[in-house]
């Protein structure tokens, strides 16, 4: 009678299942990726050096009062040449329409002269009107243009004495911004070992459940939390170590990680764990060559053929005169097939169950 117990098998789920857990999982990434990002982001909001507070304190008053007038002085003067400039424009714009009236008020009365007559008393008041306007303008066109080079001359010289002050100045502040560099770069150091000391213990954490739990139903969260805590430690890195020394500590980490996978993989192929090694038989035994040292099963029918793994092909028929017989490998000696003890019926002596009763057996070897 079959066996009626529970066999254990991979759980995978339908595939819809196994798409929600893959969706699920890259948005618990976020979540935990954006948490970890609002702490590190609020430890970078400490404040840090004042350089106001400091060159307040460093440097004379007077000097950056010197600084602010000649500033504040530079700028009104530039207002003040902008200002006449389009005063200047608007002058000209009005002196070239006096021009032109003027221009037509002289040919009236160039061609009264050559009729020999006089131009009528209002055209001669609008003729000395022209000429009074546009001798105005040209004297106020004149007085705004050595206002805006006087203008232009004290902006200069002011330039001059900004330029030279703020050498001064500089020269004085150079001690103040190496304090104020010193102490910025001690902030920074600071900020690095508190959000390093905030992720460490993270990454100690991350690790523990990785250890413990990589195997269990519940391993997507402890990858999902191992991931954001790794990507949230490599930003770090990258924003606070220099750039040569993170890429040795990129590229160190880099071997780390690859070195173990390659070890781990190497270790799986050598000494597979229950799963990966049922999984080599029953491919195997699907293969017909054996488990133990991959010479082909020759029984049955199969007893005079020769095949490999990739050119076996399967049949659209049963073979006849098929072999139902224990079996050992000529090559290695490996029992292969051996009796059932409850059915006596010929079973895969390195699989679990037998295929006649679906009684279950240690596996052999």
């Amino acid at each position: 009678m079959p066996n009626m117990q529970a066999i254990e098998t991979e759980p995978r789920g339908t595939w819809w299942q196994r798409l929600l857990i893959a969706i699920f999982s890259l948005a618990l990434t976020l979540l935990f990726f954006w948490a970890l990002g609002f702490i590190l982001q609020d430890i970078g909001r400490l404040p840090g050096p004042d350089w106001n507070r400091l060159s307040g304190d460093r440097l004379d008053p007077v000097m950056a009062a010197t600084t602010t007038r000649l500033q504040e002085e530079q700028a009104g003067i530039k207002r003040k040449i902008e200002n006449e400039e389009r005063r200047r424009q608007v002058l000209r714009d009005s002196t070239a329409t006096s021009q032109k009236t003027l221009g037509q008020l002289l040919e009236l009365q160039r061609m009264s002269l050559e009729q020999q007559s006089q131009l009528p008393e209002e055209q001669q008041q609008a003729l000395t009107e022209s000429q009074r306007v546009f001798l105005a303008n040209q004297q106020r066109d004149q007085e705004l243009t050595e206002s805006i080079s006087d203008h232009q001359e004290r902006l200069a010289a002011i330039a001059e004495e900004l330029r030279q002050h703020l050498e001064h100045v500089n020269v004085v502040q150079t001690p103040v911004r190496e304090e104020y560099q010193r102490l910025q770069t001690s902030h920074r150091l600071r900020l690095a070992a508190i959000k390093i000391g905030v992720l460490a213990p993270l990454l100690v954490l991350a690790g523990l459940l990785f250890a413990r739990f990589r195997n269990s139903p519940y391993a997507p969260m402890v990858y999902a939390f191992g991931a954001a805590v790794l990507a949230r430690a490599f930003f770090v890195m990258h924003e606070y170590f220099p750039a040569e020394y993170f890429r040795y500590i990129l590229i160190a980490t880099a071997l780390a990680v690859i070195a173990w996978l390659l070890a781990r993989l190497l270790q799986l192929v050598a000494r597979p764990g229950g799963r990966a090694r049922q999984k080599q038989i029953r491919e195997a035994y699907e293969s017909f060559v054996c488990p133990g040292c991959r010479f082909p099963i020759r029984r049955g029918p199969l007893r005079f053929m020769a095949w490999t793994p990739r050119s076996l092909r399967r049949v659209s028929r049963p073979l006849v005169g098929a072999s139902d017989e224990p079996y050992a490998c000529p090559s290695c000696g490996l029992q292969l097939f051996t009796a059932c003890s409850a059915c006596k019926g010929v079973r895969h002596a390195l699989l679990p169950a037998c295929e006649h009763c679906g009684a279950e057996e240690k596996p052999a070897g």
